[in-house]
Parts: structure tokens; C-alpha cells; sequence
């Protein structure tokens, strides 16, 4: 995507975004006569303001579509869901409705949250929610973390992998002749030993060595050797060493999130990977710190108990949506 076209489709999502907060603002009981004129100086302000708008109210039908058509199949459980969605309030229900606001229409949107498109194509690759371990080749074995996904490239030379996006732990075969190797799009991990685990994100990677020892090499030629329990996180240029129980980090392979003086930010994309929904995060509820272990497998119970301990409140609309905000006193 060029430049220009990456900007178009970017300035569109915002659109579709503050077309849905104009949306959950209306659900308050106590909107103002302002707070009406400044949402109707919104919507006439530019005809794409005019389309994001129409294009949202249109979600709730599109999606009970869906539901209806399910129904034609299996009708008890569609039945049940149309029961969920129409008893909540036409406008709280398109909050969580917001999961559907992209390119592709809502089925698309759907079918994406369950395994992204985007690793339809990847040699081993895992959906919301899943944890998978693969047998290689060679004898060695990966497990994915929840949407993740990575491509085999083995030969009589090396072995490699390309991890594309989410995580992975490697359990490695020994082969004096051909090392094994996780490519990110930061740089590479060699193993020296036999299980390490290694991490895709946006903007860096991470490593960490839960048996023996690797070497971590970036695209622009940083080195660092790192032993058992260390950990990092590099981008193409720098490698970050992590303070404190690295290891903790591969606790998703017990299905459990282990944070010791995490940002709420950071738990909340942890538990993205298991949540098919959205879950939408103030940025004054990101910064707050969180400790403690928590399970995986069910997102909104977990990150309802946060509420207990800290100045949270959480909206769960049913798959559809979390909103986590801080709780005004």
C-alpha cells in the first residue's frame, strides 16, 4: 500500500471510530443540548462524516442478518444469540458492533477475528483463542501462541522459521549441521540449545531463552549472546535486555498471563489474541499497573476481576465488545 493509500484508510477507520463514540455518547442519560449540536456540526461538516455515520447505523441490521441466515442452520443457538443482541438497546448494541466497522463488510470482519486473513497462507498458524503445538521435520516442535502464524523454510543448509506475526516457543531437535533459526522482521535468533520463545509485534520483537542459550542478531547488526532465563526486546537496531522473571512471559503456554508491574495496556493486548471481539481501553485505564497471574481462555472473566483491585469499570457486551475505563470516584 502506498503512502497516500495507507493514509486514506487510516483517516477512514477514524472516521468509523468517532461515528461510533457519537453512538455510545447517545446511550448517556445525561447528553447535553451541546453536546447535540456539536455531534449535528460533526455529521454535516464534510459528506464523509455523513457516509461514516450512515455507514455505522447500518452495522446493526447487516448484523442481524448474519444471525438470521446462521439461523437457517442451526436455528436454537442463533435464536438464543438474536435473543442477546435485541434485548440490549439499539445503540449499546452497535458499541459492540464497532468489531464490524471495516473494509470487507461484517462477515469479513467476523471471519478475520477468527483466523486472520492475513495468515491463511502461513505454513503453520493458529485462530483466536487457540494454542497449537507442530511437529517439525526435523524432530523439533513449535507451539503458537492465539493468532499467530509462521512459515517453514528448511534445507539441507539450515533450518528456519519466519515467525509473521504473534508467538511461538521452540523445542529443538540438535543438528550439528544445520542450525535452527526464527526470523522476525527485526532481526533473527540462532538456538544454541533447545527451547527458547520468540515474539512478532508491531514495531520490535522479543526473545526469551527458557533452555540453554541462542544468539540474537538484528537486521542492522546489533549481537547479543543470551543464556537461560534472559530475555530481550529488539527492534532492527537496539536490543532492550528485560528486568525482572523473563520466563514469566511464556507462561501462555499453561494458558496463563503472568504480569509483574504491567501496564493494563500491555494485559489488555495479551488477552487480544483470545478475545473475538473488540476491547476497547481508555488511555488513562492503559497506564494503571497490574500484578498478578491470570487465565487466558476467558478474557472478560479475567479482566473483570481487575475490577475488584483497581479504580476500573468494564461494560461486557456480550462477544462483541469490553469497554475498560477508570471509574470516576
Amino acid at each position: 500500500m502506498n503512502p497516500a493509500s495507507h493514509h486514506a484508510s487510516a483517516a477512514h477507520d477514524q472516521l468509523l471510530h468517532t461515528a461510533v463514540d457519537w453512538l455510545i455518547r447517545f446511550e448517556s442519560d445525561t447528553l447535553s443540548e451541546a453536546d447535540r449540536l456539536a455531534f449535528e456540526h460533526w455529521r454535516t461538516a464534510d459528506p464523509a462524516h455523513e457516509m461514516a455515520w450512515n455507514r455505522v447505523a447500518g452495522l446493526l441490521d447487516d448484523s442481524l442478518s448474519i444471525v438470521r441466515d446462521a439461523g437457517l442452520s442451526a436455528p436454537g443457538q442463533v435464536q438464543a444469540t438474536q435473543r442477546t443482541l435485541l434485548g440490549t438497546r439499539r445503540r449499546k448494541f452497535l458499541r459492540g458492533a464497532l468489531v464490524f466497522a471495516g473494509l470487507g463488510g461484517a462477515s469479513a470482519i467476523v471471519a478475520n477475528r477468527s483466523m486472520p486473513i492475513s495468515q491463511l497462507m502461513a505454513d503453520l498458524r493458529t485462530g483466536t483463542g487457540q494454542r497449537l503445538t507442530f511437529s517439525l521435520s526435523d524432530g523439533s516442535s513449535v507451539e503458537l501462541n492465539a493468532r499467530s502464524a509462521a512459515d517453514i523454510d528448511f534445507n539441507q543448509d539450515t533450518r528456519q522459521l519466519h515467525l509473521r506475526e504473534g508467538e511461538l516457543i521452540a523445542t529443538v531437535a540438535p543438528d550439528a549441521q544445520r542450525p535452527f533459526i526464527v526470523r522476525t522482521s527485526q532481526g533473527t535468533v540462532q538456538a544454541l540449545g533447545t527451547r527458547f520463545l520468540v515474539s512478532q509485534r508491531a514495531a520490535q520483537s522479543q526473545v526469551v531463552v527458557l533452555e540453554h542459550s541462542i544468539d540474537l542478531r538484528t537486521h542492522d547488526g546489533q549481537q547479543m549472546r543470551m543464556r537461560e532465563g534472559e530475555g530481550a526486546l529488539f527492534t532492527s537496531a537496539q536490543i532492550e535486555p528485560i528486568a525482572g522473571n523473563a520466563v514469566a512471559r511464556a507462561a501462555w503456554s499453561d494458558g496463563m498471563l503472568a504480569v509483574e508491574n504491567a501496564t493494563l495496556a500491555e494485559v489488555v493486548d495479551a488477552y487480544k489474541p483470545y478475545y473475538s471481539g473488540l476491547i476497547r481501553l481508555s488511555p488513562a485505564a492503559a497506564e494503571l499497573r497490574v500484578f498478578g497471574v491470570f487465565p487466558l481462555d476467558d478474557p472478560g472473566h479475567a479482566l473483570r476481576t481487575l475490577t475488584y483491585t483497581l479504580p476500573l469499570k468494564m461494560q461486557h457486551y456480550g462477544n462483541w465488545l469490553i469497554s475498560i475505563d477508570i471509574k470516576q470516584a
